[in-house]
């Protein structure tokens, strides 16, 4: 028992002085390093911050100024045109090597099949957000014409007046949609906040051009009027200490876009 108790001693007295040698050994080398402050280094990685893709849908059946607007624009009424098939196609095709990890929709047809696209190109499955439609102008029933010049009229009460609550008839004033949409985008933020990747959200040219501005300061609020949002034009903006920062505005760099 005596000889085995020794043995067991000895054997931790080897580990103590073993462990002691390595930390001893390794001593110099760390040494060298803080004497060398000019020695090589492994570059710290970094995780690129979260990013969110605001995409505009492809041409649908509303976008064609002859085409007759005779039913709400809601749901499945105007579903995309030939060419925005097409377009969604290429929009897919162009992203096939971005880093998507999630995709999120308005519930309007021309949005879904636009997000469609790029939920077949990256295996992904679409999240229909109510919150992403267009903007609801109050109009039925009438031409493109008479819509342009509302949408131009409550752009500059809404932008130069600073009058948020304007609104025709039963459609959405500015603050209406603020209220829909963007706490809407700040859950997204929340939610993916720690994850690298880029969550796209596809919506209209309306709602995108409004509400982007106020969720990303560091574009003016205006810029709707001067660089409207083309069919499949993309929003990129990235979060900066919970913040969305806007990168690029349908293939113009933040920073060239000027106050």
């Amino acid at each position: 028992m005596k000889n085995d108790r020794i043995l067991r001693l000895s054997r931790r007295a080897f580990a103590s002085i073993a462990g002691a040698a390595m930390v001893t050994s390794a001593l110099p080398s760390f040494a060298a390093a803080a004497a060398d402050p000019g020695s090589p280094r492994p570059p710290l990685r970094r995780q690129p911050p979260p990013q969110i893709w605001f995409i505009r849908h492809a041409e649908s059946e509303i976008n064609l100024p002859t085409n007759p607007r005779n039913v709400p624009d809601s749901g499945v009424s105007y579903p995309l045109t030939r060419k925005g098939v097409e377009q969604a196609r290429m929009l897919a095709e162009s992203l096939a090597a971005a880093p998507l990890v999630t995709l999120y929709t308005s519930t309007h047809l021309r949005a879904i099949q636009t997000a469609d696209a790029l939920a077949f190109q990256h295996d992904l499955t679409l999240s229909l957000a109510p919150e992403a439609v267009e903007l609801d102008l109050g109009l039925t029933r009438q031409t493109s014409t008479e819509i342009r010049a509302l949408y131009d009229e409550l752009l500059h009460r809404w932008l130069v007046n600073k009058d948020l609550d304007a609104r025709h008839g039963e459609g959405e004033s500015f603050a209406d949609l603020q209220r829909r949409f963007l706490p809407f985008v700040r859950e997204i933020m929340n939610r993916h906040a720690n994850r690298a990747g880029i969550v796209v959200v596809v919506s209209h040219g309306a709602t995108l051009g409004l509400m982007v501005p106020v969720l990303a300061t560091n574009v003016p609020a205006d810029l709707l009027r001067r660089h409207p949002l083309p069919n499949t034009g993309i929003i990129k903006t990235e979060l900066r200490d919970s913040r969305l920062f806007c990168t690029e505005w349908a293939g113009i760099p933040a920073d060239e876009l000027g106050e």
